[in-house]
Order: C-alpha cells, then sequence, then structure tokens
C-alpha cells in the first residue's frame, strides 16, 4: 500500500514535445500522421499497450480482454446496461474492428453545414482530396467474392431474394485473406488499422511514442494548453509506477468519446463537456442452415444491407466458435446437438442510429455513462432485428434464434417471425452493444453549444484541440472511422500549417 502511494507522487517520466497527442485510435493516429509528415515534433502517448500481431491469443476472448477498455465490461448505467466497446491499445478500436469504411453520408455533412456552422471543416472539396489519399494509403476496397465467405454470401442472397439495397463491404483490406480474425487483429496485417499503418508511419517520419500513459489532465496556465500530465502505468498489468508530465506547445485529446470528456473536465472545462452522447447500438440474429456456413472463412464483415431511410444498416458478423456457441438456445442434449453443428450458423447484426442523446461524467470508480434509447429508437431495433429474421428464412435457414425477452427462442418458419411484431419492444428485452460513439466533445460555431470550433479548436483555451468522435455533432448512420479520420486530417492540416506559420515569422 505504501509503495503504491509513493508511486502516486513519484514523477518516472517527463518529456516535450510541439504537439503531444492522447490517444492512437482513428483520431490520435490521424493526427499523427500529418503532423509527423509536415515536420511537427510529435509525440503519441497511449495508455494501453503495444500489440504485437504474431503474439496476440488466436482465441478471441483472449485477444479481446487484453485489447479492450475494462476487457469489454464498460456500459452505460441503468436498469439495462449496454456494453460500450472501446479499443485500449495503440490503434484503439481500429486493431479489433472489421476495417469497415463509409464515406460521410451527404445528409450529415448537409446537416453540420446547416445546423453546426461546420461548412469549413466539412468542405465537400476537402474532403474528397482527403477520402482519397487516405484509401490509397490504407487499402480501402470491396470486400471480393474470394474472400466474402458463406455467412456474408447468404447474406446477399437474402438481399437480392428481397430486393434490398445490400452490397459488398468497402474494407481498409485490399489484401484480405479471409481468415475471419480480425477480432483477435488480423495475422497476416492486411487490415491497415492504426496500430500497423499510421502509428508506424508517423514514427518513421519522426513522431515518438510512449504507452502506458493515463492522461488526467491538459495543464492549462494563462488559458492556454502547456502540456498534459497523469499517472504511468504498466500498460499490461495496469500496476501504477508513478505520475508522468509533458510539456508540449498544442495538445490534442483524441482519447475516445468516453475519455475524452472526462479528460477535459479534470482540466476545468465545462459547458457542453460530456453532453450530447450518442451512439448506434446494435444486436445480432444467429440462424441455423441445412448446409455448412463455414463461418469461420472469409471476411469477419464482408456484407452489408444500408437501410437509411429506416435508421439502421444490417451488417454479417462472423464470430470464433466460443462466442457463437454462447449465441445458441437449449439445453442439455438439444444444446450438444446444435454445438456439434456449429458449422452450420450465420450471423448477422443491426446497427441502429438512434435519437438518444446521453451525457458522460466521472463516477468514484470510472466514467458513468447516461443513456437510454427511446421509444422511436427500440422501434427501429424491432423493425432491423425482424427484417434480418425475414432475410435468414428468404436465405434458407431451417432454425432463427432471435435472442429476444418474450418471444419464441427458436423460430422454424417465416409466419413465427410475426410473433416478433405482436407488440412494441420494451427496454432490456433486446441485449444491445454500441461500439459507435459520438458526441460529449461536439464541434461547432458557437461556443454555448459546442465545446469546439471548426478546426477543432477549444472554445476559450488556446493550444487545445479534440480530434476524435467526440466532436461529432450527431451520430452516422454509418461506420465512422473514416469520417473520423477525414475530419481529423482536415483539422491537422490546419494545426501543421499554423505551425509552420509561427516557425516561418
Amino acid at each position: 500500500m505504501l509503495r503504491a502511494m509513493l508511486g502516486l507522487t513519484k514523477t518516472v517520466y517527463e518529456d516535450s514535445a510541439e504537439v503531444v497527442i492522447v490517444g492512437t485510435g482513428a483520431g490520435g493516429a490521424t493526427a499523427a500522421r500529418v503532423l509527423a509528415a509536415a515536420g511537427v515534433d510529435v509525440l503519441m502517448l497511449e495508455e494501453g499497450p503495444r500489440l504485437q500481431t504474431a503474439k496476440r491469443p488466436r482465441a478471441a476472448v483472449g485477444a479481446l480482454s487484453g485489447s479492450l477498455r475494462a476487457a469489454g465490461s464498460q456500459t452505460t448505467t441503468g436498469m439495462a446496461p449496454i456494453p460500450l466497446l472501446q479499443g485500449l491499445c495503440v490503434g484503439g478500436s481500429t486493431a479489433m474492428n472489421s476495417g469497415i469504411i463509409w464515406r460521410m453520408p451527404e445528409d450529415v455533412r448537409q446537416t453540420w453545414i446547416a445546423e453546426h456552422g461546420l461548412a469549413s471543416l466539412v468542405d465537400a472539396e476537402a474532403l474528397e482530396r482527403i477520402y482519397a489519399v487516405i484509401e490509397e494509403e490504407l487499402e480501402v476496397a470491396e470486400t471480393s467474392d474470394e474472400v466474402l465467405g458463406g455467412n456474408a454470401t447468404l447474406m446477399r442472397m437474402a438481399s437480392e431474394a428481397l430486393g434490398l439495397p445490400g452490397k459488398a463491404m468497402s474494407r481498409n483490406a485490399r489484401r484480405c485473406e479471409g481468415k475471419g480474425e480480425c477480432l483477435q487483429g488480423c495475422p497476416g496485417e492486411r487490415r491497415q488499422s492504426m496500430d500497423v499503418s499510421y502509428v508506424p508511419r508517423s514514427i518513421r517520419d519522426g513522431a515518438r511514442l510512449e504507452t502506458g500513459c493515463r492522461v488526467e489532465r491538459v495543464d492549462i496556465e494563462g488559458g492556454r494548453a502547456v502540456g498534459v500530465s497523469g499517472l504511468k502505468v504498466d500498460p499490461v498489468s495496469r500496476e501504477v509506477l508513478g505520475r508522468f508530465r509533458v510539456r508540449a506547445q498544442h495538445v490534442v485529446v483524441a482519447a475516445g468519446v468516453v475519455h475524452t470528456p472526462l479528460v477535459l473536465q479534470r482540466s476545468g472545462l465545462r459547458g457542453m463537456v460530456g453532453h450530447r452522447f450518442q451512439a448506434h447500438p446494435g444486436a445480432a440474429i444467429v440462424g441455423r442452415f441445412p448446409e455448412p456456413v463455414r463461418m469461420s472463412y472469409g471476411a469477419t464483415q464482408g456484407y452489408e444491407v444500408p437501410m437509411r431511410d429506416r435508421g439502421f444498416k444490417l451488417e454479417s458478423l462472423s464470430l470464433p466458435p466460443e462466442m457463437l456457441a454462447a449465441r445458441l438456445p437449449g439445453a442439455g442434449a438439444e444444446w450438444q446437438e446444435r454445438i456439434a453443428n456449429l458449422d452450420h450458423y450465420a450471423q448477422w447484426c443491426a446497427q441502429v442510429r438512434m435519437e438518444a442523446k446521453g451525457r458522460i461524467t466521472a463516477g468514484p470508480l470510472g466514467p458513468l455513462a447516461f443513456y437510454e434509447p427511446t421509444e422511436r429508437d427500440l422501434a427501429k431495433v424491432q423493425d432491423a432485428l425482424t427484417l434480418i429474421c425475414d432475410m435468414m428464412f428468404e436465405a434458407g435457414a431451417v432454425e432463427v434464434y432471435p435472442g429476444i425477452d418474450g418471444v419464441p427462442e427458436v423460430l422454424r418458419s417465416r409466419a413465427e417471425v410475426a410473433t416478433l411484431r405482436e407488440k412494441a419492444w420494451q427496454t432490456g428485452q433486446v441485449h444491445l452493444v454500441a461500439s459507435h460513439l459520438f458526441g460529449t466533445a461536439v464541434a461547432g460555431a458557437d461556443p454555448s453549444t459546442s465545446v469546439v470550433d471548426d478546426q477543432l479548436r477549444a472554445h476559450g483555451v488556446s493550444g487545445l484541440y479534440v480530434m476524435d468522435a467526440s466532436v461529432f455533432p450527431t451520430n452516422m448512420g454509418v461506420n465512422p472511422q473514416h469520417s473520423i479520420m477525414a475530419v481529423v486530417w482536415r483539422a491537422a492540416e490546419a494545426l501543421a500549417a499554423r505551425i509552420d506559420q509561427r516557425a516561418a515569422a
């Protein structure tokens, strides 16, 4: 105990840089890539470890427990907690996602301009240029038939049969080998997540990386950010080693939608910090097919059905055997029989663009996320999941497992899907998970309703920037990684130009 108490006061790491970046996910790594290439002295700080792909566990549970914040146990508060999945390692959530790429939908871009004054940040010509560069550097391509896999192929069959607007996913994995191990870290490093692309590229361009840095606050003097400070921890064991401090001329906070507002709150920022928390909670349906599906082969996620007019997007999502087994209903001999046919299952999920808005604040044991789906949000979930059930039977499923409280745990015909529509679903009836998070430090022209401006500079604090999905004033309805990178690239270019101008002066 005494050793731990002494460790909290002992400074074990000090450093300085022109720009210090807190976090190495899609936002932080992109900022580092742009700034380091421009010759800026950049220091990246990451709380989690720098995982070596070859040494990551291939069992999904072990791999995810070592790369997700709180081993995946971080949730919203309330009677029906929703898990909030965020990466805690170099590369952030990109190190275990499926690399799905979507440009910002035009309706979202127009809303940001008309309602939030962000015309400069999302200028169409600038974004087009940036998207093109990112897509070339990160090897973005549509998933080919060769690696689509049985799970995604069945979804394509159902989509085409029902006349739905399905398509093969675009991913940052042009050289994908179809091993279905995105969650554990692409074994051949074909997926260009930040840990294998922009972080090492930034280091080659002169940036530095320090892991095990749990940033507590931005140090502010005279209304200007002058660095960051916090606890130095063992990035694997989480043991506190002491304190650290980094001095910098500019601070970029990119700690994620849940933790960025906590850093800002501890630094004295108030107003809209932590507010407008939004998400794409989703759920999945499993179906059993008469012929082997071979879920273990093919892209982890390869096919999607965007239904923006109905407020959701459907996706194929393959699971490792140990996670798939937990989704199967029944007990005893019935469950054993289903396990014996583990190669015959497909799983498709829905990501729902919810209207609910919550907030993030600090609690005694960590962040508190207050968030509750509305009745209209639950209606979208019901619409999406019943559509998936219909699609599975259309594709030839012999059994479908809704996993919804209050309805049969096994459906055996498309006619039985009607039981899912008999009455409106309630909170807690469906088990939701959210990995697409937004808001909590939103961008906007009006300081009274936003936290940062159209160049992602904090209102009222010079030298402080936020560059992650926290700045999104709305959610997207599609996978956000590409949009995060594009708006951060835009803001990082502006920051690099200001630094260059001051150096020239």
